[in-house]
């Protein structure tokens, strides 16, 4: 007949309370079923996690990082450059806007071959991380006038506003 005997304990005894030991009255906190040691029913505001506002100071100079967007975007409008390269330094809005006029100039086929220039460019600070600028670009055969707002998110310039006239 076999008989089942418990297994003898080999493990040296613990330091401090074991898991068979009654809990210490004092010490132990009281655990709580159903309940989630974080709350994350109240949702977190973005002004830790989201895009950080950067000084005017920590950014790069604006002129010509303004000189060279201009350049490019209006690349991405003529159809020349994907304005999948534009999505770092533009809101959404404007690279939808770049992708669609650079669709409908690829279609048309009228390429002039000739990158744009910027004639002329007039930059103003009103406010600490925004810079506004003014300019007179040739584009596609056209002199056109252009305005477009700049802020500083993250450590960078990011395009917010761009009318061009």
């Amino acid at each position: 007949m076999l008989r089942v005997l418990p297994a003898p304990v080999v493990e040296p005894p613990a330091d401090g309370q074991d898991w068979n030991d009654p809990p210490e009255p004092a010490s132990a906190p009281r655990y709580v079923q159903g309940r989630l040691a974080v709350d994350l029913r109240h949702r977190h505001d973005d002004s830790f996690f989201g895009p950080q506002a950067t000084s005017t100071p920590d950014l790069p100079e604006a002129g010509p990082w303004a000189l060279r967007m201009i350049r490019a975007v209006l690349e991405a409008y003529e159809g020349s450059r994907s304005p999948d390269q534009l999505n770092r330094w533009v809101v959404p809005e404007i690279r939808e806007r770049a992708q669609r006029r650079g669709l409908l100039a690829r279609r048309r086929g009228r390429r002039t071959g000739r990158p744009p220039v910027v004639r002329t460019m007039l930059t103003s600070f009103p406010a600490d991380g925004v810079c506004e600028v003014s300019a007179v670009v040739q584009a596609d055969g056209r002199v056109r006038a252009l305005a477009m707002r700049m802020s500083g998110v993250d450590g960078r310039w990011l395009i917010t506003a761009w009318e061009l006239g």
